[in-house]
């Protein structure tokens, strides 16, 4: 599959997230489990990225140290942005899926230049991949079938 992580975006949607790092881990959690979702990038005021947020960081940087998640501040534990993988919207979502396995990421954001066109967790690449392998077994189909 070759299709451009653009395409991914186009169908998953590009709406992203956000929480601002003076907020307390608990507030952040919340967001998540409202949203139904594993991550939250982290912004500036101005918007710029900062970092990401997601509940493995939660559990390992917070509860796993006993720290309080009203007090803990999501800066204290996010990754921030100089250590976070990011994937152009040209890349392919094969280079994508590599990318999260090798790094066992499950967030990954999608960044044109500086700035922030989306981001994709691996449910989505996958969705993605088996969409795109029906696809192919159904003209496979019609084609041997003699229908197209």
């Amino acid at each position: 599959m070759n299709a451009p992580v653009r395409d991914l975006l186009g169908t998953k949607g590009c709406d992203v997230e956000t929480v601002f790092q003076d907020v307390s881990v608990l507030d952040a959690v919340r967001k998540m489990e409202d949203k139904g979702i594993g991550c939250l990038l982290v912004t500036s005021k101005t918007g710029k990225v900062l970092g990401l947020i997601s509940e493995r960081d939660c559990v390992w940087k917070v509860v796993i140290t006993e720290k309080s998640p009203h007090k803990t501040l999501v800066k204290d534990v996010m990754t921030p942005s100089r250590k976070l993988l990011v994937i152009s919207p040209e890349k392919t979502v094969e280079e994508c899926m590599a990318i999260m396995t090798s790094g066992r990421l499950r967030h990954l954001p999608v960044m044109e230049g500086d700035q922030l066109a989306g981001i994709i967790s691996i449910g989505d690449v996958v969705k993605f991949m088996l969409g795109d392998q029906q696809l192919t077994i159904s003209q496979l189909e019609k084609y041997i079938g003699g229908s197209v």
